[in-house]
């Protein structure tokens, strides 16, 4: 995107701050950000029927030199603004209905990495919490794709997400509930520091904006809408984690939650969402990448023993499937073997008795 382009999207960024959805329905009616303001007044009160104060906005004359200044801010310090087109936005991000029309971008993490899981819970973390968190995100290290780790950069949990990755050499990305001109919480900044050289610092906020109460919310969809699952490692009964797991529920992600005792109140929250079936129980460091779909096994000869000399060719065909493509369905096995589904089924019974595979549902996975 020209830096022209990137000035009007910057200010209708500010003017549909909380309003993405019709910003962006506007830009594809008229044909971009530059359209919109190259659109007479009446016509554009005509198409935002009963939204005078958002035309008044855009017509502001003091909206588009702010943008500028705020573009040339963003350049000066290496940051980058990143629209809906730009190939760098996040895509998964793009997905979603209310996903922001511009962020700011700093660091070399790929937004689009083939995976993303966002770990999220209480600022008062406890020990339990912390080294369960600490010894999945190792875990995932261990695979052969290794996933981004996005967060909040906020004391406890998140803390403890990013410096797991940093520490195991995965990406991670912070996201943040202010301006890039400020590092929040404070205690962080040597960590966001790390992150730069590991990963990347994302906001939709301009400079100037302070934490407070609502850029906690909308930090919070970012982050949901980034990662392909999120994972609440711990929280009480009410907390921010709460509604980023809720948030990714509504983008049709998947939610997995740290079960704790009854007695301890940092898991309520975690324990009343996988009571709901809101959120998949986390048993053991396996539970995520065999439910996403992320290979499992370490490469080496446990998968070569997986294929023995006196298989039949429709058995050998269906492990080189799971290999490929695991977890499958007996639905989707069918169809990809073009057998009947009852087949199917008792040929992925046939394996789950032999040991090589195992059944989560209605899903089958390699075993380990």
């Amino acid at each position: 995107m020209d830096s022209e382009n990137v000035v009007y999207l910057c200010a209708l960024s500010k003017v549909f701050a909380y309003k993405p959805a019709i910003g962006r329905k506007l830009m594809e009616a008229l044909g971009g950000p530059a359209a919109v303001f190259q659109t007479p007044r009446k016509e554009l009160a005509g198409i935002l029927r009963h939204a005078g104060e958002i035309v008044d906005q855009i017509f502001d004359p003091a909206l588009l030199p702010w943008a500028r200044a705020e573009a040339e801010w963003a350049r000066s310090y290496g940051i980058r603004l990143l629209g809906p087109d730009d190939p760098c936005y996040p895509r998964r991000l793009a997905d979603c209905d209310d996903a922001p029309l511009l962020l700011y971008y700093k660091g070399n993490a790929d937004l689009n990495a083939p995976r993303a899981l966002a770990v999220v819970g209480t600022r008062k973390a406890s020990w339990t919490g912390r080294d369960s968190c600490r010894r999945i995100v190792e875990r995932l290290a261990e695979l052969e794709v290794k996933p981004m780790i996005v967060s909040g950069l906020a004391l406890g949990i998140d803390g403890v997400a990013h410096l797991s990755a940093l520490d195991c050499g995965l990406e991670t990305v912070g996201v943040l509930p202010c301006g890039l001109d400020e590092i929040y919480p404070r205690q962080h900044r040597e960590l966001a520091r790390r992150i730069l050289g590991q990963g990347a610092l994302v906001t939709d906020f301009a400079r100037g904006t302070s934490p407070i109460a609502y850029t906690f919310l909308r930090r919070n969809r970012i982050i949901a809408g980034m990662a392909d699952a999120t994972l609440l490692a711990e929280s009480y009964l009410k907390g921010g984690g709460l509604i980023t797991a809720s948030l990714a529920s509504s983008y049709n992600r998947e939610v997995f939650a740290l079960p704790g005792r009854m007695s301890d109140a940092s898991f309520a929250g975690c324990n009343n969402l996988i009571s709901r079936q809101e959120a998949t129980l986390v048993g053991d460091v396996d539970t995520i990448p065999l439910a996403l779909g992320w290979d499992v096994l370490r490469r080496g000869p446990a998968r070569r023993e997986l294929l023995l000399p006196d298989d039949p060719p429709v058995k050998r065909e269906a492990l080189k499937i799971l290999e490929s493509r695991s977890p499958v369905t007996s639905d989707e096995l069918a169809v990809l073997m073009r057998i009947d589904v009852s087949e199917a089924s008792v040929l992925l019974l046939e394996l789950e008795m032999d040991g090589r595979v195992v059944a989560d549902g209605a899903k089958f996975f390699l075993s380990l």
